[in-house]
């Protein structure tokens, strides 16, 4: 007896191989995250530090949109988080701090190479942590995200332009290189932002994002130091606040317990 498979209905197969296209999409994008990133270190070598600047931001882009992609097509897997991973590195880690190399830090001899390897290598083990110990309340990340961190380095290049960095700034620089690498390690929260609702109104946040959009084209120089340097300060802002809230809270509770208290 000859059993004959029923034919697939031509929209199951194009949906298939829709669905199929689609999981191309989130690769593709994580391969242009670590052009990117492979662009700026050799804008870096160059000299051409506001364009290795400009290329970090679009890995950083494409790094978001790559995820976000992934999710809403259902085309994630272990092989694409694994591939973002060592994306990151190069854009994120590698690729920031050959930016502050040659912006200055190699002025200060073995100490300005040490501090921008402690960056990449404090980088590269933010990642691997993030893959090992995932966090387990999504709405925060432990430690500063690498690309928040590559955004801070970037910033000296975005305000100072062409210029290179003048002497007297490089302590500072090295300064900064140092405490952001720790801060990817420590164990600090920071917000992820992935519970952000507007309501439920899809107009809120495209309005959002047309004036971050615009903000960048506007004056991107400005706007990228004036995030991050936001961003990097979140967890103490959130401190104040919660403290700010529990002494609030004791003071109405003292309030209600206080027996003088009348109310006229």
């Amino acid at each position: 007896m000859i059993v004959r498979q029923a034919p697939v209905p031509a929209q199951r197969r194009l949906g298939a191989r829709l669905r199929g296209a689609a999981g191309v999409v989130p690769g593709a994008l994580t391969i242009g995250n670590m052009l990117a990133g492979y662009a700026a270190i050799l804008a870096a070598t160059e000299h051409r530090f506001p364009l290795a600047a400009l290329l970090v931001l679009v890995a950083g882009v494409l790094d978001g949109l790559d995820g976000r992609i992934a999710r809403l097509t259902g085309t994630t897997s272990r092989f694409g988080e694994q591939l973002d991973s060592l994306a990151d590195a190069v854009s994120f880690a590698v690729a920031p701090s050959m930016l502050a190399f040659f912006m200055g830090l190699e002025r200060l001899g073995r100490v300005g190479w040490a501090a921008c390897f402690l960056f990449a290598a404090c980088g590269v083990i933010r990642l691997a942590r993030f893959n090992a110990f995932p966090p387990r309340d999504s709405r925060y990340f432990v430690g500063l995200p690498i690309p928040a961190a590559a955004g801070a380095v970037i910033s000296p290049a975005l305000l100072a332009g062409a210029r290179p960095m003048p002497d007297e700034a490089l302590p500072f620089l090295l300064v900064a290189m140092v405490v952001i690498a720790l801060l990817m390690i420590s164990p600090i929260r920071y917000r992820s932002y992935k519970d952000l609702a507007f309501g439920g109104r899809l107009y809120r946040a495209l309005a959002v994002w047309a004036a971050l959009l615009a903000g960048l084209v506007a004056a991107h120089e400005w706007v990228v130091p004036a995030v991050v340097l936001l961003y990097l300060v979140s967890p103490l802002i959130e401190k104040m606040r919660s403290v700010g809230d529990r002494g609030d809270d004791a003071d109405d509770q003292d309030d209600a317990e206080d027996p003088d208290v009348r109310i006229v």
